[in-house]
């Protein structure tokens, strides 16, 4: 188990395991014969415990003793005493089961299950947590039930933040410390408590705690998973924003409908081709959002009344929030002039309704507009028509005919491209943030060879790249495109066993080479920051 060999057992241990094993089929045994008669007297009752002392993840153990604990309940008089007694006595079992393996899971789930039912004091719990954490400080089993503890005793996040503080200068390497502070941040950050607010602050404060541990021991990537959450808090909004639409602002697009041309060509990279006389308007979100519907988003066109639309959500569950929304305008049935573009205006933002599952309103008024021409399809076209595709292009959506014939084109209405002249502009604290860690890591980098410091180096400079690019929409400039290959190149080399990796990612950077495009700021936070594998084209799917 992690990388360590496995020694081959000596003649006395095997034997000592066969003795083991053969108690062990005894008791669960016996076990399985109470548990099937519903058996749960006393005697019973000592056989699991024994057995659970033994073997902590015997979970039909733990369940047998779940439901002697509600039997002999209900057959038990309402004496305060007496059920007292009865969880006593599981907690008992249960702290004996965590000495024996104190990363049980079955152990610690039973636990919490005895604290949930409110005749147990919680006073304990947290001395017996001390106990199990100085045994072993990453234990995450402990800090998860440190958390339900901590809930259930309403201690403040803020309390339990210093504890994470003292456990990490007690000793840099604890990831579970880490975590758990990750988890409080969120929390405290997230509902503006009093000293954990403006964001900004207290995250400059955070990047310099955990600078100690990055100095202190560069080659333990305890701090630097820290430090690439920090990253991730630096640069993604924090409300709902509209990232991608189609069609794309100001693009021109032509609708085709049964019938003849007048001899006029549509171009395959600006048509739209709609036997059911309608073409879709899709808005896509950084996250997922409810609330989009005609009150929250405003679309003014001669083809549609604006109360008249309906938005549906773009999801693979029945739930009402997605990341993509779509509603279909319809083409009129009567005869438009071919040769004029009406022009199609969409307002979100400017009130409140659309929110996120974290409660975060789309406060930002969002416009875009484009035109569209309606033109007849001659027969021609018709003949040569087959499955249109979606084109990824930065420009706009473009299509082209792929000579396909057995997909629905509706599978295909999933390119969107992102406009940025709507959307806010970034933050000038978020790019002096990123300029200052890069140069704090160059730095780092001048004195040790460090593997996880060359990766986050190359986070860094393709966060600053992208950062830059959404500042400024028209320029699409990499500056850090070909310091980012080498530094994956040189991963590669000082960390075989993961050059798969470092290949996908090193890709990641030349797609963004060939293709400059404008999704790279959202997708370096959806892939990234997010640590997912990068190196595959992405696209947004519907």
């Amino acid at each position: 188990m992690h990388g360590r060999p496995r020694k081959a057992p000596k003649p006395e241990d095997a034997a000592a395991s066969a003795a083991k094993a053969e108690k062990l089929r005894a008791l669960q045994s016996q076990l399985l014969h109470n548990h099937h008669n519903q058996i749960y007297t006393k005697e019973a009752l000592e056989i699991s415990a024994k057995l659970l002392e033994a073997n902590p993840e015997s979970y039909t153990a733990w369940n047998y003793r779940k439901l002697a604990v509600e039997h002999n309940l209900s057959h038990s008089e309402s004496d305060p005493d007496t059920v007292k007694s009865i969880f006593s006595e599981e907690l008992r079992v249960v702290e004996n089961s965590l000495k024996q393996n104190f990363k049980s899971y079955g152990a610690w789930h039973h636990r919490k299950w005895v604290l949930s039912k409110g005749h147990s004091s919680v006073d304990h719990e947290l001395q017996l947590l001390d106990r199990f954490q100085r045994a072993d400080s990453r234990n995450f089993h402990a800090w998860n039930y440190r958390r339900f503890i901590a809930a259930l005793k309403g201690i403040p996040d803020e309390e339990e933040l210093k504890y994470t503080t003292k456990l990490i200068e007690t000793n840099f390497s604890n990831y579970s410390a880490w975590h758990n502070r990750s988890v409080l941040l969120s929390h405290l950050l997230q509902n503006k408590v009093k000293g954990f607010f403006p964001k900004e602050k207290v995250l400059v404060e955070e990047y310099e705690f955990v600078h100690q541990a990055l100095f202190t021991d560069p080659d333990d990537q305890s701090g630097w998973f820290y430090h690439l959450w920090l990253l991730d808090q630096t640069v993604k909004p924090e409300t709902p924003l509209l990232v991608s639409t189609w069609p794309a602002h100001g693009s021109d697009i032509i609708v085709s409908a049964e019938g003849c041309l007048d001899g006029r060509a549509l171009s395959p990279f600006t048509s739209f081709h709609s036997d059911a006389g309608t073409f879709p308007l899709i808005l896509y979100f950084n996250e997922a959002v409810e609330g989009v519907n005609s009150s929250t988003v405003t679309v003014k066109s001669v083809f549609t009344e604006n109360k008249d639309l309906v938005w549906k959500p773009l999801a693979t569950s029945k739930s009402c929030a997605a990341q993509a929304w779509v509603t279909h305008l319809n083409v009129p049935d009567v005869k438009l002039h071919p040769s004029t573009a009406y022009p199609i205006e969409v307002n979100l933002g400017d009130s409140q309704g659309i929110i996120s599952l974290s409660g975060s309103h789309c406060s930002h008024p969002s416009r875009f507009a484009f035109t569209v021409c309606v033109q007849p399809l001659s027969s021609k076209h018709a003949e040569r028509q087959s499955v249109e595709m979606i084109l990824w292009r930065d420009v706009n959506f473009h299509f082209y005919d792929a000579h396909v014939q057995e997909s629905s084109p509706i599978a295909y209405f999933d390119r969107l491209s992102i406009k940025k002249d709507h959307e806010p502009a970034a933050s000038k604290w978020h790019a002096k943030t990123l300029v200052n860690e890069i140069a704090l890591v160059r730095q780092l980098l001048s004195e040790i060879d460090c593997k996880i410091g060359k990766l986050t180096l190359a986070r860094l400079l393709m966060a600053h790249d992208a950062m830059v690019s959404y500042m400024a929409p028209h320029s699409h400039k990499k500056v850090h495109s070909e310091e980012v290959l080498q530094l994956y190149s040189d991963l590669m080399e000082l960390d075989p066993m993961h050059s798969q990796y470092y290949k996908e990612a090193q890709s990641l950077v030349l797609l963004q080479q060939v293709t400059l495009s404008s999704l790279h700021y959202y997708l370096f936070l959806k892939s990234v920051l997010k640590v997912e594998l990068p190196g595959h084209v992405v696209f947004f799917s519907i």
